[in-house]
């Protein structure tokens, strides 16, 4: 038999996590990641400090990475809701999807680009295998693991152009449609 208050307390917990999450999106949405400590959460949100620490085990990384995650599952619920019926089109919005909140928020997406690089490999990897990529890829009929990381490189190099250069919007948009030009031609759309 299941203990109600255990059931309560896993849920309450569930519940402040995830307002930790939204205050630190709310954060890196305006300031720096620079600017962030698990200190500063306490500003956005009524958590006592010592509850923020016990949540993310006293590490700013614990945080990042669950953070990550997070918005990286948000992507794909925002993706599963408007999920195309054609197989190719599938691909064309899951990139669709991650570009329109690029565009939306670049400061937060700026911020958490910066953090891909300091999160450890094996977590890198672990969070930012893409499975949802390579089972669409399937969908369409390519099976080559090589076609998966060549337009997961390809988008990576857009990721850069957008954050790293300073593009006016007509500028990336060019780039954008170079991207989706060959993506279109890969999955032959």
């Amino acid at each position: 038999m299941v203990d109600e208050r255990v059931v309560r307390a896993q849920q309450k917990y569930e519940e402040v996590h995830e307002e930790l999450l939204k205050a630190g999106i709310k954060l890196l949405s305006t300031k720096p990641i620079s600017s962030l400590s698990l200190n500063s959460l306490a500003e956005y949100t009524k958590v006592s400090k010592t509850s923020i620490y016990n949540h993310f085990n006293s590490s700013p990384e614990h945080f990042y990475y669950d953070l990550l995650v997070y918005l990286r599952n948000y992507v794909l619920n925002e993706f599963n809701k408007n999920e195309p019926d054609d197989p190719k089109e599938k691909v064309i919005y899951f990139y669709e999807i991650y570009i329109k909140l690029m565009k939306e928020n670049k400061i937060l997406c700026l911020n958490l680009y910066s953090q891909y690089f300091i999160v450890n490999y094996k977590a890198r990897f672990k969070l930012f295998q893409n499975k949802v990529l390579s089972k669409l890829l399937l969908e369409v009929g390519i099976k080559d693991m090589e076609t998966a990381k060549t337009l997961s490189l390809e988008f990576a190099v857009l990721l850069n152009r957008f954050f790293v250069y300073d593009l006016t919007s007509r500028e990336f948009s060019e780039y954008e449609k170079e991207f989706f030009t060959r993506l279109k031609k890969t999955i032959n759309y």
